[in-house]
């Protein structure tokens, strides 16, 4: 293996990996089951969710909701007009620049957002330990690899060699 090349996955890895990726989709799928029930299409939650939880800094433009939900600014433009539509989010012209246009949630999109977020934190407790262990070990084997590469002696399982 070339000197700067990442070290191949092991089994175990591809294993926390893989159930990685298990407790993410089971987590938006629960997700998106619950949008439904409350009446809404999952992408609205997240349209809403995403305006919500904007850095400070950030306007609510649908440029940052494109970005930040990583679609395109058609596809956020049509979102926003189904959200609108169903009364979650309400658009404003923007004080300093009449050609920008600023998004806000309405009370009933708040209290959509309110009740899907608080199932999701309450999700999130059940799955989050089981996630964060699969990407811990996923990161330890990258650790340790770049505690031996910036001169500490390092062996399998972290530890540094001793002599005596």
């Amino acid at each position: 293996m070339s000197k700067g090349q990442p070290k191949p996955l092991n089994q175990a890895e591809y294993t926390a990996l893989a159930e990685f990726r298990y407790q993410i989709r089971r987590y938006l799928r629960f997700m998106e089951e619950k949008a439904r029930e409350a009446g809404q299409n999952p992408q609205q939650y997240q349209l809403i969710l995403a305006l919500k939880g904007l850095p400070r800094g950030t306007g609510p433009s649908i440029s940052a909701l494109a970005e930040r939900m990583q679609l395109n600014h058609n596809t956020t433009v049509e979102l926003v007009d189904r959200c609108e539509k169903r009364g979650l989010v309400r658009r404003s012209r923007s004080g300093s620049d009449r050609r920008q246009v600023d998004l806000a949630i309405t009370v009933e999109g708040d209290a959509f957002l309110r009740t899907l977020a608080t199932a999701g934190r309450e999700e999130l407790r059940s799955i989050g330990p089981i996630l964060a262990g699969h990407i811990q070990h996923l990161i330890s084997q990258d650790v340790r690899v770049a505690k031996r590469g910036s001169g500490s002696p390092a062996r399998a399982g972290g530890k540094k060699k001793t002599t005596s």
